[in-house]
């Protein structure tokens, strides 16, 4: 059958060579095919920089190709200065000027056709001298909110401040109390700190964990820390110095790497720099115009109207641009990275970085990399980081030299839509191909992928809320271990780095803040689930392609979707050694058993978890899901 429309699907690398992200001053060829209809006088490529916005117009040339329809060519060359290239076609044909573009501004693929200038393609031009380490692709991820894991064995609940609430219990529901106005007038605490993480060290390893992200662990007021007091100090309540480098050092015994949480956008009021209570024997910002510290802030009517981050007096804001704060976080010889840098902190997630600049990331990045090239630099950005604007500017996180990884909240988004019948498969497909599209290969297999964290609905909670009222409380719980199950698993087996929220192992629930920091429940774990998470880890650890083989994503039919890790010619998508492996993730989201045939390398299959071994028929392979239930197929032989 001839085709009747103008095609061009960004996927496909007969219509885009080389697939996804650009290096800087390289060859991309584009094609479309245009039907005869059209009657297409002539074809052009409208091609835009996205830094300077250079409109490039070039015409496009017949091509010869295995049907009987024409196609249009084109070579273009991308800048030699990383940024992103945006594209689409005009067509002259019978009817008028026709225009080809993207469906939509959000995903890529096959395009339509248009009457006016439609949503353009995009191309990410990347510097590929810049490179994410290579023990972090590999890596697994361990979070954890220090006051809520476990308390040492030498409590140190003296050291709280003054206002806050000590709760007498470890399973006590935690709170917020608020005035009237809705401020939070006293903090609760549980006394977690360092010391009960070292305790625990040999649990977390045994989840096949190689780096623990801590949230805040800084001198600060609130249980969260966010309000940092002094860069400089441990928290009295979590411990000491001594402490960190114990535990840094109990840490790499069991090759686990420490990773803390940077909250450089604004600094708490009650601090050193801002001391707006005056709890610091300190000139700090609000007491005077003369403190070494004022120029960080901004003040509209000094000294109680500020600016400050969402507008939460408690937290001003700092200004990324100033020198003096530059140099205090980063250049300085006790700068805060430097200092830290000297007690063996290599890694950093940024809180909010799209409220920090380009340039003030870069300045981290260089310094961290100066002193170990295997430092990694991880930024909090909730949308698809390659063409995220911020305060009027497109960002550059991965261009090169910015960022190594990104937490990776679309594709938690895609999944969570998928479960809820929001999307179907072939939707969850677009939206992940685009997202592989867009990202660098480095940075594709270096996101923090999530189910749960500190500032969303544990995954157990938001599950939870999909399903139907009227099951039974044995039904519900079935499912939702099914569940929990299938979408961690399908988390382990995709490209990046698998981040595994403190408690989800063990069927902690909760729904947004606070109750998604609710304390570890040692000594009444969902043991099933703690068993699944561990052979999670394994499973990680022990199939190399599931770390860094090929991604090929599939849409078997509008309720089960797929994809196949693999890696041939002993060498995975980025040169390294490995075995030759062949796996495929499936997941059926349907309420009922569905028996699904789909086609799939010739030979025999054995599911990794139980063992059933499956054969292919016809280059097909056939199986039944549960509702809700995911599986991982492992290729033993042809």
């Amino acid at each position: 059958m001839k085709q009747q429309e103008m095609y061009h699907n960004s996927f496909e690398s007969s219509f885009r060579e080389p697939f996804g992200a650009a290096p800087k001053g390289s060859i991309v060829s584009i094609k479309i095919d245009i039907p005869d209809h059209y009657d297409a006088q002539e074809v052009f490529l409208h091609y835009i920089y996205d830094r300077t916005e250079e409109h490039h117009k070039v015409e496009m040339t017949p091509s010869k190709r295995a049907h009987d329809y024409p196609t249009y060519e084109v070579t273009i060359s991308m800048p030699n200065q990383p940024q992103l290239v945006w594209y689409y076609f005009e067509v002259g044909a019978n009817q008028g000027t026709l225009y080809y573009g993207r469906v939509d501004g959000q995903v890529s693929g096959e395009g339509r056709v248009y009457t006016h200038i439609p949503p353009s393609w995009q191309i990410t031009v990347y510097d590929p001298s810049f490179t994410t380490p290579n023990w972090w692709k590999n890596a697994t991820m361990y979070q954890i909110f220090p006051d809520r894991f476990h308390i040492g064995k030498e409590p140190l609940v003296n050291k709280a401040p003054k206002s806050s609430l000590l709760h007498a219990h470890w399973d006590n529901e935690p709170i917020y109390i608020r005035n009237e106005a809705g401020d939070v007038v006293r903090w609760d605490f549980f006394g977690g700190n360092l010391q009960g993480i070292i305790e625990k060290l040999d649990y977390i390893a045994s989840l096949g964990v190689h780096v623990i992200y801590l949230n805040p662990i800084f001198e600060a007021e609130s249980n969260h820390r966010y309000d940092t007091g002094d860069y400089h100090q441990i928290d009295g309540l979590l411990g000491t110095k001594e402490d960190f480098q114990q535990l840094l050092m109990e840490a790499r015994k069991r090759g686990i790497e420490m990773m803390l949480d940077g909250v450089f956008s604004h600094t708490g009021s009650n601090s050193i720099y801002f001391n707006r209570e005056g709890a610091y024997h300190s000139t700090g910002a609000y007491q005077s115009k003369q403190s070494p510290y004022y120029e960080w802030y901004t003040f509209y009517n000094y000294p109680d109207e500020y600016e400050a981050w969402w507008g939460i007096d408690t937290l001003p804001t700092v200004n990324k641009n100033n020198r003096s704060y530059q140099h205090f976080m980063v250049h300085d010889e006790d700068s805060v990275i430097k200092t830290w840098q000297r007690n063996g902190m290599k890694h950093w997630r940024l809180d909010v970085a799209d409220e920090l600049t380009d340039d003030f990331i870069r300045q981290i990045y260089r310094q961290l990399k100066k002193e170990n090239e295997d430092s990694v630099l991880l930024g909090e950005v909730w949308e698809d980081a390659s063409n995220k604007t911020a305060y009027g500017q497109r960002r550059d996180y991965l261009l090169g030299g910015v960022l190594d990884s990104v937490m990776n909240y679309p594709l938690r988004k895609c999944m969570l839509d998928f479960v809820s019948n929001r999307i179907d498969a072939y939707a969850l497909h677009r939206q992940l191909m685009t997202l592989k599209e867009h990202y660098p290969k480095s940075h594709f297999y270096s996101t923090m992928n999530l189910l749960s964290s500190h500032d969303v609905a544990r995954i157990q909670t938001v599950l939870d809320s999909y399903l139907p009222e009227t099951m039974t409380e044995e039904d519900r719980q079935m499912r939702l271990q099914k569940q929990v199950k299938a979408l961690s698993l399908w988390l382990y087996a995709f490209p990046g780095v698998p981040s595994l929220y403190y408690g989800d192992e063990a069927g902690v629930t909760g729904g947004e803040d606070p109750e998604n920091r609710k304390t570890y429940p040692w000594g009444a774990e969902n043991q099933e689930l703690v068993a699944w998470y561990r052979q999670l880890g394994a499973l990680r650890n022990d199939y190399h392609v599931l770390r860094t083989g090929s991604w090929i994503s599939r849409a078997i039919d509008s309720d089960i979707y797929g994809f196949e890790r693999r890696i041939d010619y002993e060498q995975d998508e980025f040169g390294q050694e490995a075995n030759n492996d062949h796996l495929v993730y499936v997941f059926n989201r349907h309420v009922q058993t569905k028996k699904i045939t789909f086609p799939l390398r010739d030979g025999k299959w054995e599911h990794v978890l139980t063992k059933q071994v499956f054969s292919t028929i016809d280059g097909a392979i056939t199986l039944s899901l549960s509702p809700g239930e995911g599986a991982l197929l492992r290729y033993i032989l042809l």
